[in-house]
């Protein structure tokens, strides 16, 4: 009898999870420029394509980006980097987006994004809780985050993402 209700709790909270892990849930509209000075508005600016978004809340995570959007670019994934800038001083965000320009290949200046509206409800959406991480995500076509990771590079986690990012096409 004790076996039965175990086996049924577990079962259900298996359940529960797989549930967690594949229901989708909107992105915060947050705002924020490219490299290149185009303003955008996410995840309106993403729609109509599955879309792979790497964020940086810090320095740290930002220099383990380009390790997750390399391979992403490279099988041309509709990939783009997202830095939240938010927090820094109006003054000083110049300086940190020419220090990102100076850093980032050319090509990629238009899919690198400053986020400078919305942190607060961007970080309670992705469950930020180390800054040192980069977030990556997978959105659908209508801007809905269906899959995340955080955490540096890992090949096994790349395949996963490919896997849903096909599933999601």
């Amino acid at each position: 009898m004790a076996f039965g209700g175990i086996y049924i709790v577990m079962k259900f909270a298996i359940v529960c999870l797989a549930a967690f892990t594949v229901s989708a849930n909107p992105l915060p509209r947050v705002e924020g420029e490219s490299l290149t000075g185009q303003k955008a508005l996410l995840p309106d600016a993403l729609r109509g394509q599955a879309s792979v978004v790497v964020w940086s809340f810090s320095r740290e995570a930002g220099e383990q980006v380009e390790k997750w959007v390399a391979p992403l670019a490279r099988d041309r994934v509709n990939v783009y980097s997202a830095a939240v800038i938010e927090a820094a001083p109006r003054l000083i965000r110049p300086m940190i987006r020419a220090g990102m320009k100076r850093a980032s290949p050319r090509p990629f200046h238009e899919r690198f994004l400053c986020i400078t509206r919305g942190e607060k409800l961007l970080r309670e959406a992705l469950e930020v809780r180390n800054d040192k991480l980069p977030y990556v995500t997978l959105l659908s076509a209508d801007g809905e985050v269906v899959w995340r990771h955080a955490g540096p590079y890992n090949e096994a986690v790349l395949a996963e993402l490919t896997r849903r990012l096909q599933e999601a096409r």
